[in-house]
């Protein structure tokens, strides 16, 4: 029953118990205590007791009418936190939101422990949380989104991973994050500096201070020999990279299959001659690879009557069967 009705209830059941009484007593009482005297009618005095106790439990039902109001509201609120909570926690935020109610207390702890699956159906869950869960498994199946209206941390996963997703389709993005890339060896900074090999000149790419792998020199020479690409690198930056990644024998000879489309006869013998003189056996096989391609045969001769008995085998072979008139793909023959 609400207070309001309780309250009517009240006045017309005492209404109704002062009436009955005035009826066959409509006499009056004096009350004395310390001095003082008040006469009110038989009626009145029988209606006190009853007009205290309803007061007391209007008073009684008014505090907790109050107290369940506060909890409700506590409720609507913590129920409003939790919603926010619980999708900012499927776009990959921490979450440590206080609760006042027992339930959300509970709920709370355990929403910091656990993690989003983007393959579990998703219809059941309330529209903005659903709409956030949406968000979460078009980023995580490789797709753009913005992301700014839920305002999540630079170090979110979901973030990085969205800014890794919008390289791939916006490439120039690269130089923007490699602008604030303080960690060089962070997943979304290598993923930008992969996309600024596929644009940026060389001069640009050297601006940053990636070490250079062998995926990234792969990555440069094939731009670099492409002739409708206007990317350009200078020999002694190549030579340079060679050096930081530890170029081996294959790194030499493969190279050396690569310029020879490149640069002319007499610039081509004078980097693998070079290389040869400075890196030592390492590139051996490339020079060596270089002279037979352009049929410098008797310097072939002189470079392997100087070399030990187990060094350059393959070439050793190559020049015994042609000295006896077998014709012989080097390319197939080196790969073997």
């Amino acid at each position: 029953m609400g207070i309001k009705r309780y309250i009517l209830v009240t006045l017309i059941y005492m209404l109704a118990i002062g009436l009955y009484i005035y009826s066959f007593n409509g006499e009056s009482y004096t009350l004395e205590l310390f001095g003082l005297s008040l006469s009110l009618p038989i009626a009145l005095w029988v209606l006190l007791p009853v007009f205290f106790l309803a007061l007391g439990s209007i008073g009684h039902l008014v505090f907790y009418n109050f107290k369940d109001f506060l909890y409700k509201r506590a409720l609507k609120k913590d129920n409003e936190l939790f919603q926010e909570s619980a999708k900012n926690r499927i776009l990959g935020e921490e979450v440590t939101t206080s609760y006042k109610t027992e339930g959300f207390k509970f709920a709370g702890k355990v929403l910091q422990s656990m993690r989003f699956d983007a393959t579990l159906p998703t219809s059941f869950i309330e529209e903005e949380v659903a709409k956030a869960c949406a968000v979460a498994v078009s980023v995580t199946n490789g797709n753009y989104e913005d992301l700014k209206k839920y305002k999540l941390s630079k170090t979110n996963p979901l973030v990085i991973q969205n800014s890794i997703n919008r390289l791939k389709i916006e490439p120039r993005f690269a130089l923007e994050v490699l602008k604030n890339c303080k960690e060089l060896n962070s997943e979304l900074c290598k993923k930008a500096y992969e996309a600024l090999l596929d644009f940026a000149s060389f001069n640009e790419i050297k601006r940053y201070d990636f070490p250079t792998d062998k995926d990234a020199f792969t990555h440069m020479m094939k731009r670099y020999l492409d002739a409708d690409d206007s990317f350009e690198m200078d020999i002694k930056s190549i030579e340079d990279m060679l050096e930081q990644f530890k170029a081996d024998r294959a790194d030499y000879l493969e190279l050396a299959r690569e310029m020879k489309m490149k640069l002319t006869p007499d610039a081509l013998i004078a980097l693998f001659e070079k290389l040869y003189n400075s890196k030592g056996t390492v590139a051996t096989d490339a020079y060596l690879y270089v002279l037979y391609d352009l049929q410098m045969i008797d310097k072939i001769r002189e470079l392997l009557l100087n070399s030990d008995g187990e060094e350059f085998v393959k070439f050793k072979t190559i020049m015994f069967l042609r000295d006896h008139g077998k014709s012989i793909d080097i390319e197939k023959f080196l790969h073997a």
